[in-house]
């Protein structure tokens, strides 16, 4: 999922369990992960309509180029894998 916030931050939920969000917003340098309670994530963001294979592609390219945590370079390419296989299914 894609989300933005009033700052218009973007950033792609790479888990949510119900209780927690886990997400990574798109910034300068280093990119890292965020948790925040699935009452706190509803009431700062909100999902932005942009294409999760064209996002996810972006911040694997952002992590090339700045580095990334591992836990966000897990949740990424899980992320990219699942979407490949979702259209691999399709044809």
């Amino acid at each position: 999922m894609i989300v933005t916030n009033q700052a218009l931050t973007m950033a792609v939920v790479i888990r949510h369990d119900g209780q927690q969000v886990t997400l990574v917003p798109m910034r300068s340098g280093k990119l890292t992960a965020q948790r925040l309670l699935a009452s706190q994530f509803n009431h700062d963001w909100q999902t932005f309509d942009y294409p999760l294979e064209k996002a996810v592609q972006s911040f694997l390219a952002h992590a090339r180029d700045h580095g990334a945590s591992k836990e966000v370079l897990n949740g990424l390419e899980r992320l990219a894998k699942r979407d490949q296989d979702v259209v691999a299914s399709l044809f």
